[in-house]
């Protein structure tokens, strides 16, 4: 018991570190995008990725972008609220996180009030501030919380390991899509990420400190003798 403690506390911390580390990127390319010393950096990378525009890449990647958008995440989530078996261990606490980091990335864009790239360069219609992706940070934020949710309350492994692969490939894709489509610059997006690291990261923490501690049942524990005593009555 004292060493899954020990190891409890020590994932806590490295989750905090990476939680602080994000803050700490993200106010690092908050402050060279306000002094305005990216424009070399986003002109280089954007153009290298619009060089990449092809109707394949186009058909692939313009529904990928959608994904990351708050209709489509909410929807997501809802599904996720609906399902009785996902509703609480990954619907509820999904929504909540969710919810909060909507408002606080507004908050970041209106205060950062950063114009977007060219309309010239969209592929797709889009308004709003570009500091930071709100995109790429509900994208790391919320499907990151799926896969923080799976993994504590799926019972199989290999279902958890499919998802997190999936959901983390998806995860990078809108992110780069978001460069792709012409909406956001690379900083944007860069920001949106590390602010969601940073977000995700204290997310989970207070799951694993304050949620599960109150509510063990919301968790799934595979080896544990109860678990496997309820594996077996389920198999006989």
């Amino acid at each position: 018991m004292e060493q899954r403690l020990n190891s409890d506390n020590y994932h806590i911390r490295g989750r905090l570190l990476l939680a602080a580390l994000g803050a700490l990127c993200f106010s690092m390319i908050a402050l060279q995008v306000t002094a305005g010393n990216t424009a070399a950096f986003d002109h280089t990378v954007d153009y290298a990725v619009y060089g990449l525009r092809s109707g394949f890449t186009e058909a692939v990647l313009i529904p990928v972008t959608y994904m990351g958008n708050a209709a489509t995440i909410v929807t997501v989530i809802a599904i996720l609220v609906l399902i009785p078996r996902s509703r609480l261990k990954i619907g509820v606490p999904a929504a909540v996180t969710g919810t909060v980091v909507l408002v606080f990335y507004k908050c970041l864009k209106a205060g950062f009030a950063r114009e977007r790239p060219d309309e010239a360069l969209r592929l797709i219609t889009q308004g709003g501030f570009s500091f930071p992706s709100g995109h790429s940070m509900n994208g790391i934020v919320c499907y990151g919380m799926i896969i923080f949710l799976v993994r504590r309350s799926c019972r199989s492994r290999r279902a958890a390991n499919i998802t997190t692969a999936l959901l983390t490939l998806l995860i990078l894709l809108i992110g780069f899509s978001r460069i792709f489509v012409g909406v956001h610059y690379v900083t944007d997006v860069l920001g949106g990420w590390s602010m969601g690291l940073c977000c995700l990261m204290l997310a989970t923490v207070i799951m694993d400190r304050l949620v599960y501690p109150r509510w063990p049942g919301l968790l799934a524990e595979p080896g544990t003798k109860e678990t496997q005593t309820k594996e077996t009555q389920m198999r006989g």
